[in-house]
């Protein structure tokens, strides 16, 4: 995709490659600070926790942590950074801001700026990547470097200059150094230069582009680039991908689930009107530019039947088949910026940097009101993260109103009154009455959970407040609610679509269930009388305990 014979980045590109930036970085920020860790994205922290950096980095666990993320998290930590949410996530928010401005340049730049304006919105409103943009997982670095990658072999294809080839080891090894998964898309591309060998019979360097022999070199060099960091943690590489392998079960269920995930619609017809658009814009690509055309269609193919091959636990999943999509996902964008912009632009050549804007957000407006981004309980969640939102290829669960507590009523009424939730237990499938009662009573929540991890003093996490009575006075919220019984008011909850975990594990059932009944009598000790109590609930109000210490009062300790 990238023309090096193209003038550089100019100041004009700023008139329609920054509206959309703009409104794509405010999506991936909005509320980002309330945002609780959970599931997955606590598999990296747990490791740098525990864990010395040369075991980071020459290991890789079943936990399927990501050694780079890891390892820099470790770096900071014995630097006597206290790890904070947002700095867990910023990777990700890093990669995506430059994803946001890299890929529709470079896509502006191989084929035309109107078609780069309008896929700069469709990237910016795309709901899988702004919610992964807020996960602290690989999947938007290898977003960014897969395509990098690919745009790179593409272009060094094309002229055989040999900085692209350069970019394209250093972006494919950064790639499958963040996600093994991503190997298939990054090797993708020999699949569609060996076929051009065959059917050009390029044997030979020819016109400034590479034959077979440039071929091979860069195959053996990216082969090198791969080894650095595999061949260290060969072992538990080898036990990782023997570990993780399963027999693989699709279903029409989960096609349909990943086609409503690329599309990021929750209806029906948007998501049928999103592929075929896509569709069109495929065809339309393959008659106006027949090798770039191919060769996006090469990539999502070989992505497709890598992860067949590999097979990894899960796939069947659509949320699961979804996260190793995501580096195929700006093609697929790619398709749809074409078929949207070639019908309407032809005719239209006078018109300007604003118009065209304008024209795209209208278009873009449509897919944006029909995903999941336009509805107000996500926006305003502290639980984003939670598979329940990301997996939006259906309905999340519900909650009967006659279920809610009455206490979260008293909380509605109260503007800023922040709740502290406990027990929690750190696994999405294993909570969702607290993201419920949050699009109840709309406050930010806070989470305290039953086992805090090894060494997490060393952490700032202001959304997870250390599991003790001195940390829930220090936090910043207004009451601390202890459920007795977080079991029976789960139990309540229906509507679950196709949840990963299916069934809890018997210790966590027992530990939650004893968890809240245990604190509530350890908290009425130390502090007395709760507040309120009723509906399952014993609720402190930390705002005048926090008084009563400041006149002199203990704080008390377990």
């Amino acid at each position: 995709m990238i023309s090096p014979g193209k003038p550089t980045f100019r100041a004009a590109d700023l008139g329609w490659l920054l509206p959309p930036c703009i409104l794509g970085v405010l999506l991936r920020l909005w509320n980002v600070s309330a945002q609780i860790l959970a599931g997955d994205e606590m598999h990296a922290v747990r490791v740098a926790l525990s864990k010395p950096l040369p075991f980071i980095l020459t290991h890789y666990e079943l936990r399927d942590n990501c050694i780079p993320l890891t390892a820099l998290y470790r770096f900071l930590l014995e630097r006597g950074v206290a790890l904070s949410e947002l700095t867990v996530r910023l990777p990700m928010l890093l990669a995506s801001f430059l994803a946001l401005l890299l890929l529709p340049w470079i896509v502006a730049r191989r084929l035309d700026w109107r078609i780069g304006q309008l896929y700069a919105w469709l990237l910016a409103l795309s709901p899988l990547l702004v919610l992964y943009s807020r996960i602290a997982r690989p999947y938007l670095p290898i977003v960014l470097f897969g395509f990098l990658a690919t745009a790179a072999f593409e272009a060094w294809w094309r002229t055989g200059q040999r900085s692209l080839a350069a970019a394209y080891v250093a972006s494919a090894a950064l790639a499958v150094w963040f996600h093994l998964g991503s190997a298939p898309f990054v090797l993708s591309p020999f699949l569609f230069a060996l076929g051009s060998v065959a059917i050009e019979r390029r044997w030979k360097r020819s016109g400034g582009q590479p034959g077979l022999a440039g071929l091979a070199v860069l195959g053996g060099t990216t082969a090198a680039s791969f080894l650095l960091f595999l061949l260290p943690a060969r072992a538990s590489l080898l036990a990782l991908v023997e570990n993780k392998h399963e027999a693989l079960e699709l279903s029409w269920k989960t096609l349909t689930g990943i086609l409503t995930l690329e599309a990021g619609a929750i209806h029906a017809p948007v998501v049928v009107l999103f592929w075929l658009v896509a569709l069109y814009g495929l065809f339309r690509l393959l008659q106006t530019e027949t090798r770039l055309g191919l060769y996006t269609l090469t990539l999502a193919a070989g992505q497709v039947a890598g992860l067949l091959i590999l097979s990894p636990e899960l796939l069947e999943h659509p949320l699961v088949f979804g996260r190793y999509l995501l580096p195929v996902l700006p093609w697929v964008l790619l398709w749809v910026a074409v078929g949207l912009a070639i019908p309407w632009w032809q005719g239209q050549e006078r018109r300007g940097v604003l118009g065209q804007g304008v024209a795209c957000a209208a278009l873009v407006l449509v897919l944006f009101l029909a995903g999941p981004l336009a509805e107000p309980a996500l926006m305003s969640s502290s639980f984003t993260g939670h598979n329940d939102f990301v997996g939006f290829f259906c309905s999340r669960a519900s909650l009967p109103q006659d279920a809610i507590p009455s206490f979260y009523k008293i909380v509605r009424q109260q503007p800023g009154a922040t709740v502290l939730e406990y027990p929690w237990f750190p696994l999405w499938s294993y909570n969702r009455v607290f993201y419920l009662y949050q699009e109840f009573h709309h406050r930010d929540v806070l989470v305290a959970a039953v086992d805090p991890l090894h060494g997490a003093e060393k952490l700032a996490f202001r959304n997870m407040p250390f599991t003790s009575p001195e940390a829930f006075l220090t936090s910043r919220a207004r009451y601390l609610i202890i459920h007795v019984d977080v079991l029976d008011e789960e139990a309540q909850v229906t509507g679950h679509c196709w949840p990963i975990i299916t069934e809890m594990k018997p210790f966590h059932r027992h530990v939650l269930r004893k968890s809240g009944a245990m604190m509530a009598e350890v908290l009425s000790t130390l502090w007395g009388k709760a507040d309120y109590q009723e509906d399952g609930l014993v609720v402190w109000d930390l705002a005048r305990l926090r008084h009563g210490v400041r006149n002199g009062g203990a704080m008390g300790k377990v």
